[in-house]
C-alpha cells in the first residue's frame, strides 16, 4: 500500500487520478474539517499555515503517523518553500516530495523573475511579450500610462498568487464608466482610478503588467523526468472561469511542445508541470504563467488515457523505466461542474 500526501487535500482532479490506481491511501490537508473533500480522502487534517513556524513540525508528525511515501505539493505560494525543506523532509521520514529543484521553483513560481530569465535566453525569447514591473502604485501608473499613451490594451496582475487573483483588466476611463453604470465593472480598473491613489504607496505585492493578448489560450500539462518530457497533455482552452479551464479539449498541436521544451530546458523543471500560453494579435505563441506542480486539470490525462500521475508514480516505484514520449490523443472534451456530497458526521470512521 502507497500512501501520498497533498499539502492542498482539496483538489478534485488530484484525487480522482489517484483513486485510479490500486493499492493507495490519499491523505490531505483542508482548510475545515468541514471542507467537502475530507470525504474523498482517506484521512485528512487542518493545518497551520505554510508561512507559520508550526507548519514544519506538523507536516513531519503527519507524514511519519501516516506513513507517507510521497509528498505532492499543491499550494501555490508554498512551492518555494516546500522545494527548500524537500531534503529535510526526505532526511527525516523517508518521504520523497515531488517538486523542481528550488531554483527552478522559485523562477516558475513569480511571473517577474520568469519573464526575466526567459526573456534573455535567446531559446526562449520570443515567447515572452513585452512587459513591466511594478513594486509602487508610482511605478503601476507609468507603465500602465505607457501602454496607453500607445493605445495599447493592458493588463496587470501579481507576479505570484493562485489563478486570477488580483487579476484587473486596464480599460479608459470612458469605458470603466460605461461598465460600473452597467454593473460590469468586476475586475477592471481605468487610469482615474490608479491615479487617485497615493503614489507613495509600495504595493504589498509586485505586478506585472503586460498587453492583453486576444488570441487563442492553451495549456499543456506535463511530466517530465531528467529534464526531458515524457507525458504530455496540450488541451485548446474553450472557456476560462476565474483563471480555471472551465471547457477545454485535448488535440495534437505539437508546436506548442516544441515551445514547452524549450522553457522546461532553460529554467531546469521537473515532475509535473502546466505551462499556459496565449497567442497574440499576430498569432504568435506567448507565455502567460507556469504552475511547476500537479495541475487543477490533470484529471484531463487521466480521461484521456495516459495518466500523468500514475506513470510519474510507476516511475518514482521502479514499475516504469519506459521514457518515451506519450501525447494525450486529441478530441476529448471536458467541462467543469459543481457537485454535492455528503459528510462523514463526527466521530464516524473511514473505511
Amino acid at each position: 500500500m502507497l500512501t501520498v500526501l497533498l499539502t492542498d487535500g482539496e483538489f478534485t482532479g488530484m484525487i480522482r487520478s489517484l483513486r485510479e490506481i490500486p493499492e493507495i491511501r490519499i491523505v490531505g490537508i483542508c482548510f475545515s474539517e468541514n471542507a467537502a473533500h475530507t470525504a474523498m480522502l482517506d484521512s485528512s487534517y487542518v493545518a497551520p499555515a505554510w508561512d507559520s513556524p508550526e507548519y514544519l513540525p506538523f507536516l513531519l508528525d503527519i507524514i511519519k503517523k501516516e506513513h507517507v511515501d510521497i509528498v505532492f505539493p499543491v499550494v501555490t505560494n508554498s512551492l518555494p518553500y516546500m522545494a527548500s525543506v524537500a531534503g529535510e523532509i526526505h532526511e527525516k521520514t523517508g518521504a520523497l516530495v515531488v517538486t523542481s529543484p528550488f531554483t527552478a521553483i522559485s523562477k516558475a513560481n513569480d511571473k517577474a523573475a520568469l519573464f526575466s530569465a526567459l526573456k534573455s535566453n535567446l531559446e526562449t525569447s520570443e515567447y515572452i511579450t513585452e512587459y513591466k514591473t511594478a513594486s509602487s502604485v508610482s511605478e503601476l501608473c507609468s507603465a500602465v500610462h505607457s501602454f496607453m499613451e500607445r493605445n495599447v490594451h493592458c493588463i496587470t496582475k501579481p507576479v505570484t498568487g493562485e489563478n486570477k487573483e488580483g487579476f484587473l483588466d486596464i480599460i479608459s476611463d470612458s469605458e470603466w464608466t460605461d461598465r460600473f453604470l452597467a454593473g460590469e465593472a468586476s475586475g477592471t480598473s481605468c487610469p482615474a482610478q490608479l491615479e487617485a491613489l497615493d503614489k507613495s504607496l509600495v504595493l504589498p505585492t509586485p505586478r506585472l503588467i503586460m498587453p492583453y493578448l486576444p488570441g487563442q489560450e492553451w495549456d499543456v500539462d506535463l511530466l517530465i523526468t531528467d529534464g526531458s518530457i515524457i507525458s504530455a497533455t496540450i488541451r485548446k482552452n474553450h472557456y476560462m472561469f476565474g483563471g480555471l479551464s472551465a471547457c477545454t479539449e485535448t488535440t495534437d498541436d505539437m508546436w506548442l511542445l516544441t515551445a514547452c521544451r524549450s522553457i522546461v530546458r532553460v529554467l531546469g523543471l521537473e515532475y509535473l508541470a502546466c505551462i499556459s500560453f496565449k497567442e497574440d494579435a499576430d498569432g504568435k505563441l506567448k507565455l502567460l504563467e507556469i504552475n511547476p506542480r500537479a495541475m487543477g486539470s490533470i484529471h484531463v490525462s487521466s480521461l484521456g488515457g495516459n495518466s500523468l500521475v500514475k506513470r510519474l508514480i510507476d516511475i518514482l516505484t521502479g514499475k516504469d523505466s519506459d521514457h518515451s514520449l506519450r501525447i494525450t490523443a486529441p478530441g476529448l472534451k471536458t467541462s467543469l461542474y459543481y457537485d454535492i456530497i455528503p459528510l462523514p458526521l463526527k466521530g464516524d470512521k473511514k473505511k
